[in-house]
């Protein structure tokens, strides 16, 4: 077996990699089977703030710097990381969620209204939203990070997973064993095992058999999540409202899930994207970009534009609160 190199966050997700270029991969909502409830909980579709809401637009944030190393994406948020290890965030930040702490990061992600870094130290610091706990982060030391809608999970330096924040479908229940990469989706969560396929658990993800296939790149989204398998081909599986777990055919170098739809960097360097396009997020700018970022409380995507090392952040999607106008 060709040797693994486990690669920290870049804003979203974790991932591991088979010595071939990679970006970001990146994470249910109550259009999973049997949820109807009318309790106005995150994923309650009679709730106003739920993703694609077009409402109060709050603090806009400041502008994201020239350069960014990698990106975060949350519901109507967006982070960059720059090359000094400083985050610049833009979009809603009526929760504090576009407010870093003064701190030098290396890694980065978000959720719907918070958001987590990783320092070099490989302690964790969140921001923003904290009403399920999913800002309260526990001690350790990380290697990655992965944030959901409403909790957030960590990989240690031992290679257990850590979650912590919102656990009503149980997705902070991580099974045992030893893990090489973990993805936070809406109310699930997916994880590599030593043997490279994906286990979940939470939602209806976690009832789910995912397929037996060895990966080296794993992102959750809304209900769904995607690897990419050691052929590079993009393989998605899970609830299935707009065509996000219908893969296109072809070779890709890493991958990305959102709110309905998922996207993928091609051999060529450019993004590809199937799945819910009611916002825009198919309709991805041409031209070579990588670290192509999304989540599951996400209808946005962002990239850093070039072929390689750090660049301008771009976005596409929905744009309610600026969160797709670096």
């Amino acid at each position: 077996m060709r040797s693994i190199l486990l690669i920290s966050l870049l804003g979203g997700c974790s991932f591991v990699l088979y010595e071939e270029p990679c970006l970001l991969p990146g994470p249910e909502d109550t259009g999973e089977p049997g949820d109807t409830g009318d309790t106005g909980e995150p994923g309650d579709t009679g709730d106003t703030g739920e993703p694609g809401d077009t409402g109060d637009t709050g603090d806009t944030g400041d502008p994201p710097p020239a350069l960014a190393t990698a990106l975060a994406v949350g519901g109507h948020h967006s982070c960059a990381l720059t090359k000094l290890g400083e985050i610049e965030c833009w979009g809603l930040g009526d929760d504090g969620q576009t407010s870093p702490p003064e701190m030098t990061a290396v890694a980065i992600t978000a959720g719907y209204a918070h958001t987590c870094a990783l320092d070099e130290a490989g302690s964790v610091s969140c921001w923003g939203l904290d009403d399920q706990g999913q800002s309260t982060p526990p001690e350790g030391t990380f290697t990655a990070l992965s944030a959901g809608w409403a909790h957030t999970c960590g990989l240690t330096v031992e290679r257990s997973v850590v979650c912590w924040g919102r656990n009503d479908e149980r997705q902070n229940d991580v099974p045992d064993g030893l893990w090489l990469a973990v993805s936070a989706g809406w109310a699930h969560t997916c994880a590599l095992g030593e043997d490279n396929l994906a286990v979940c658990w939470g939602g209806t993800m976690g009832l789910v058999a995912p397929p037996t296939v060895p990966a080296t790149q794993l992102s959750s989204g809304q209900g769904f999540a995607c690897i990419l398998e050691e052929t590079q081909s993009a393989l998605c599986w899970g609830l299935d409202t707009s065509g996000e777990t219908s893969a296109p055919p072809g070779a890709f170098l890493g991958i990305t899930a959102g709110i309905a739809h998922a996207c993928g960097q091609t051999l060529e360097g450019e993004a590809q994207c199937w799945g819910d396009n009611v916002a825009g997020q198919l309709d991805a700018p041409a031209g070579p970009m990588h670290h192509i970022t999304s989540a599951a409380s996400a209808m946005h995507t962002c990239a850093i534009s070039g072929e390689g090392g750090a660049g301008d952040p771009v976005c596409w999607g929905l744009n309610s609160s600026g969160q797709a106008a670096p």
